[in-house]
């Protein structure tokens, strides 16, 4: 009872800070980001006969429509233009495997340095939406902060439209499917049970209203740009790479796993400790379906469970 009570105040703070905002920025937000979700959600709805599409696209029309209506609102600025250019040439040259050696080399590595940068928030020209400000979603919780973060969802749009492909078969989404649901749960079972040995959650059954906003952005701008680098990127060219190795599905799991444990230093160690843990989870399924939505849902999955059953995002 007192969890409920304490939870009506914070979540009508949390409603009046959307609402003021929402009559400055709030539509034009909606817009940038809902236009953005739409160009990701295309690249499931290309045509089948065009594997390595070209710039004529399905999702480039709502990519290019957030982009321009991000810089009108200040979401973006033309100091990020350049770096966006970049990334995505780097992406297409790897995708098309048109490029000598040399530029191979060089994309890659704008690849990797760009995509720390939209995930670290460093790379200038962003002005994110924060959407979440201070909430503490149960007694004894950090409280938490959720943005539209355009930069890292551009890590997902551009790797995927190129280099990453998908599902788009209704038979292969139906193998996908039967193969993850019943994984992520041991996932999540191992992930959560290590969780609250350490002492970083524990079980709070819970669901706000922030619930369907949170979702939209932990899938779109959170789940698939990280799965789309850590496994459909890193993992899968180390797998590319070390094809020949005896252990070279080992490695490509285990560097991709450290890699996504390190990128969410800002939880700290025990944060780190379980996504690298979480990350093995992921790519493993990932290698047996060969499929990126089975560690995208599995991912977005555990999250789920996580923010509905358990501590969000931790206990202080």
């Amino acid at each position: 009872m007192s969890s409920c009570l304490l939870s009506i105040p914070l979540m009508h703070d949390t409603l009046c800070f959307f609402a003021q905002d929402f009559m400055d920025k709030g539509l034009n937000a909606l817009t940038t980001y809902g236009l953005l979700t739409a160009s990701i959600v295309a690249l499931w709805f290309r045509p089948r006969t065009r594997p390595h599409p070209g710039l004529a696209d399905v999702w480039l029309f709502p990519f290019l429509a957030s982009l321009a209506v991000g810089l009108w609102a200040g979401f973006v600025t033309p100091v990020a233009l350049p770096f966006i250019a970049v990334f995505f040439l780097s992406v297409y040259l790897v995708g098309a495997d048109r490029a000598a050696p040399y530029q191979r080399r060089a994309a890659i590595v704008a690849i990797i340095v760009l995509s720390v940068g939209f995930m670290t928030h460093v790379v200038p020209g962003f002005a994110n939406y924060k959407v979440i400000s201070d909430v503490t979603f149960s007694a004894g919780a950090l409280p938490y902060n959720q943005y539209f973060n355009y930069d890292k969802a551009l890590i997902g749009l551009a790797l995927i439209a190129f280099c990453v492909p998908v599902c788009r078969e209704r038979s292969r989404w139906e193998v996908v499917l039967k193969a993850t649901i019943p994984w992520s749960l041991l996932v999540f079972i191992v992930v959560v049970s290590l969780a609250i040995l350490i002492g970083y959650v524990r079980f709070d059954p819970k669901f706000p209203p922030e619930f369907f906003l949170w979702a939209w952005i932990n899938l779109f701008l959170t789940c698939i740009p990280e799965e789309a680098l850590f496994r459909g990127f890193v993992q899968q060219g180390l797998q590319d790479r070390l094809r020949d190795s005896r252990h070279g599905e080992l490695i490509a799991l285990t560097v991709a796993s450290i890699l996504f444990g390190i990128a969410h230093f800002a939880g700290g160690l025990r944060y780190v400790f379980l996504a690298t843990v979480a990350g093995f989870g992921y790519g493993w399924i990932y290698q047996r379906t060969r499929a990126i939505e089975s560690s995208i849902l599995v991912h977005f999955m555990v999250n789920a469970l996580h923010f509905v059953f358990f501590t969000y995002p931790a206990l202080k």
